[in-house]
């Protein structure tokens, strides 16, 4: 070993320490992190609860629809009526 190399043993040690510290806090984080992600299982429950949402969601609109379409339909037909009924009437 050259004089130049034994200098820098323990700083060299002292990064691979650091770099090992870091290294193990990563490590913490990820394993962390991969306990907290949903797996398949949650994501099928999910979607079946969207789904079904979904479905509920459009028929209730569907209702609204209808109705509103219907009610429309009524108004004008009367509308219609009472402008003819005056046409006639003059």
């Amino acid at each position: 070993m050259t004089p130049h190399e034994l200098h820098d043993a323990p700083a060299q040690r002292n990064k691979e320490l650091l770099l090992d510290r870091r290294l193990t806090v990563l490590e913490t984080r990820f394993d962390t992190t991969m306990t907290m992600l949903p797996n398949k299982a949650d994501l099928s429950e999910l979607k079946a609860e969207l789904k079904t949402d979904i479905h509920g969601e459009a028929a209730r609109l569907s209702k609204w629809m209808a109705a509103t379409a219907v009610t429309m339909v009524l108004g004008f037909a009367g509308m219609i009526l009472t402008m003819m009924g005056r046409l006639h009437g003059v």
